[in-house]
């Protein structure tokens, strides 16, 4: 990339001489360019290779970062340091280990080895080690070490100083250690830092408003006060809060660093004006920022369009309907290539099933990024489970997970043997279960675990749908299992409420003379989605899982008061960072944004009415079209006329297929 390549303040930028520079990036504006283009500016000024360290928060964009730099530069990219703050403190951690009283070969310890070590801990200390208490103790101490909590509890920092010796122990350490372990080593040990000061002699820190505390302690120990710290964040871009993200990590440089140089990037090369200026005017509302405001370089555009719909179900079809619309319109709509260049994002993971069924009833293909699948919920595998095997008695596998949820004292040794069993009596597992020749310990259980699905083959058989599937809900004990285990009444209302949305179905089809069997059929091809690559498929999740990335079309679904902003950012004021993550939302979309709401939502099993988000009535409302509320708007004219066109379209494709 040549100079003239830039605009004014990206050239500033990436020519800075020297000296701490906060880049701050708007959104759509060009800021990997600009990081990238830097460090390839340093090479060619002959800094040298080992002199520069760029982290940055995810292995995949350090790796965009290396190769883009590998194409910039050639040979010389591979001597850079380009990692993860993780990557960079398990470098120094391995390098130092003998500072830390292990040896070069440590292991990280995540999942199922780091709750393994802990479980021993607890044991040792005569504490209760079931894996719910596991995980509840993994997260707090994760948060005390990274400052999130304080140490008053005392039990709590001796558990932490056991584990943590455990670890020294084991030559192992975990993720939260290749952050504190490092700060530890720099802030103690005066040759390690100057080594890593040295090798840090320009320090780059991409999306730096994700920074935690305990990060930005990090970036004081490598960078002297006036040393060469380059940071690229946007304070309206900071949406981590929850795991750690300080975004006053950004207002601290001024005063940590007084020479601190700061530059905007504004140009937005990605939205419409239209889109930047209802996203501009609503994070405007915030208090906590440095104050920028993007510019588009693509002209107007559309208004942002606001829906209004009855409920979830009718606003998720409306979104397909839409999507399938504007796509029947899109010039190379034959080849499917272009169903990529649609969006939807919505606030919690749950909300996805309403969407997810629409886009299977209109066979809109999709992808749902960083989430389970409805389909691949436990909640909805379990319950699968049991009705697979009320209906097929053969099916074994359906067995093995149905009666192991919820648990009932019938082991792996206990299966072996009554596999074992089948085996030798030519019958299903289910068929041994009640088999008269059974002999063995569990046998009772076995029995009674036989003729619970054959009651419910009963039930589905000749009873009525409703009353079959709250028998099966609760003759299994699946629910209440599922609300003994969850962590909050929340979590288990969103999952009975998935279990409701199946029974919904089931309901539906049993209505139009449909059968268990039909039943499962029909949920096998609506669940048989096995390709993990996005391309060409709509794409479904959250406004967290969306940052960094860009579409055509960007739908926004449940933009209700307590739904976006969520109840519980209302309740600890936390309103600045989710209208943050609203304007994350907004900035996704280059050329299409529709925010949708509904009028009633269902919430603990009970129909609440909603009202719109403050956030739809903070932008400015000139750029913003109210379709529901005035039918005589262009917009809603065109929507109307859009869908006539595409139902008259898919008629005359249907009829020419014949």
């Amino acid at each position: 990339m040549s100079s003239n390549q830039l605009n004014d303040e990206q050239y500033r930028a990436v020519h800075h001489r020297g000296g701490p520079l906060l880049v701050l990036a708007g959104a759509g504006s060009g800021k990997t360019r600009v990081i990238t283009e830097r460090i390839a500016t340093l090479v060619e000024r002959d800094v040298p290779e080992d002199a520069i360290t760029a982290v940055t928060f995810t292995n995949k964009a350090a790796k965009e970062m290396r190769e883009r730099l590998a194409e910039r530069l050639g040979k010389k990219a591979e001597k850079l340091r380009i990692c993860t703050f993780h990557a960079l403190g398990l470098a120094i951690v391995r390098e130092h280990a003998k500072l830390l009283n292990r040896r070069a070969n440590v292991s990280v310890f995540a999942g199922a080895e780091q709750k393994s070590a802990l479980k021993s801990v607890l044991s040792d200390m005569k504490l209760p080690a079931d894996a719910d208490q596991v995980d509840r103790l993994i997260s707090r101490i994760s948060s005390l070490k990274n400052g999130l909590i304080e140490a008053h509890d005392n039990q709590l920092s001796a558990i932490r100083e056991r584990y943590d010796l455990l670890l020294e122990r084991m030559n192992a350490v975990d993720f939260d250690d290749l952050i504190v372990l490092p700060i530890a080593l720099l802030a103690e040990d005066d040759e390690v830092r100057a080594l890593w000061r040295s090798r840090a002699r320009h320090f780059l820190v991409d999306e730096y408003q994700d920074s935690s505390r305990v990060q930005y302690e990090w970036v004081r120990l490598l960078v002297p006060e006036k040393g060469n710290l380059t940071v690229v964040g946007d304070d309206d871009q900071s949406i981590y809060g929850w795991r750690g993200a300080e975004v006053k990590n950004l207002f601290l440089l001024d005063r940590d660093y007084p020479t601190l140089t700061v530059i905007k990037l504004e140009e937005n090369y990605r939205s419409t004006g239209s889109i930047l200026e209802a996203s501009n005017s609503l994070i405007a509302k915030n208090s906590e920022r440095l104050g920028k405001t993007l510019r588009s370089n693509l002209g107007k555009g559309k208004p942002v369009r606001v829906w209004e719909s009855p409920n979830p179900e009718e606003e998720a079809q409306r979104v397909a309907t839409d999507i399938k619309g504007a796509r029947m319109r899109a010039d190379d709509g034959e080849c499917g290539s272009n169903w990529d260049h649609f969006c939807v994002l919505y606030r919690a993971s749950y909300q996805a099933r309403e969407i997810e069924l629409a886009m299977r009833r209109e066979k809109i293909p999709y992808h749902i990024t960083g989430g389970l699948s409805f389909f691949d919920r436990a909640e909805i595998q379990d319950l699968l489970a049991y009705l697979r095997l009320i209906a097929n008695f053969d099916d074994d596998l359906a067995f093995m997970r149905a009666i192991a949820r919820p648990r009932r004292g019938i082991g792996d040794k206990a299966l072996g043997e009554l596999g074992q069993f089948a085996m030798a009596h030519s019958c299903s597992l289910l068929e041994a279960c009640q088999h008269e020749e059974l002999e063995h310990k569990k046998a009772h259980s076995l029995h009674e675990f036989g003729e619970l699905i054959v009651a419910l083959e009963f039930q589905f058989k000749h009873g009525e749908a409703d009353e079959a599937f709250d028998a099966a809900l609760d003759m299994t004990h699946l629910e209440a299992a599922i609300r003994a285990e969850a962590e909050s009444e929340e979590k288990a209302e969103m999952r009975m409420g998935n279990l409701m949305e199946l029974r919904r179905w089931w309901i539906m089809h049993a209505e139009k003379g449909g059968d268990l069997a039909s039943f499962l059929q029909d949920i096998f091809l609506m669940a048989d989605k096995k390709d993990d690559d996005p391309t060409g498929q709509v794409r479904l999740m959250t406004v967290h899982g969306s940052k960094g990335l860009e579409f055509d079309h960007v739908y926004v679904v449940g933009v209700e008061d307590g739904m976006f902003p969520h109840q519980s950012a209302l309740e600890e004021n936390r309103m600045e960072e989710e209208r943050r993550l609203m304007y994350v939302a907004m900035t996704r979309a280059r050329y299409y944004l529709t925010l949708s709401y509904t009028r009633v939502r269902k919430r603990f099993g009970q129909k609440e009415k909603c009202a719109p988000s403050p956030f739809l009535k903070e932008p400015e409302q000139s750029v913003m079209r109210w379709v529901d509320r005035d039918t005589n708007t262009e917009e809603a004219r065109e929507e109307a006329e859009d869908f006539m066109a595409a139902m008259k379209r898919n008629l005359e494709r249907m009829q020419a297929g014949k």
